[in-house]
């Protein structure tokens, strides 16, 4: 698994492995969207660590999501700033 990453707009999809998710806005079909054009450089990263989950891990902060005792407002000001 730690070299294993599950791409998904629904946290659920990777809720037994949070740290091999990697989350992304849902395809609603528009010819345009380029979210997995966005996600290219950040997979080019990853590539050269042996465990992806450590990187998830530091990049989407996960840690905090768990925390029952922070508002929502808490929650982004800790992941943006």
């Amino acid at each position: 698994m730690e070299r294993t990453v599950l791409v998904d707009n629904a946290a659920y999809s990777y809720g037994f492995q949070p740290f091999n998710g990697i989350p992304i806005i849902p395809f609603t079909g528009y010819k345009n969207d380029a979210e997995l054009l966005f996600l290219m450089d950040y997979l080019e990263y990853l590539k050269n660590f042996p465990d992806f989950r450590k990187i998830n891990k530091e990049t989407f902060k996960y840690h905090y999501y768990q925390n029952s005792q922070v508002t929502p407002k808490q929650l982004m000001d800790k992941l943006f700033n």
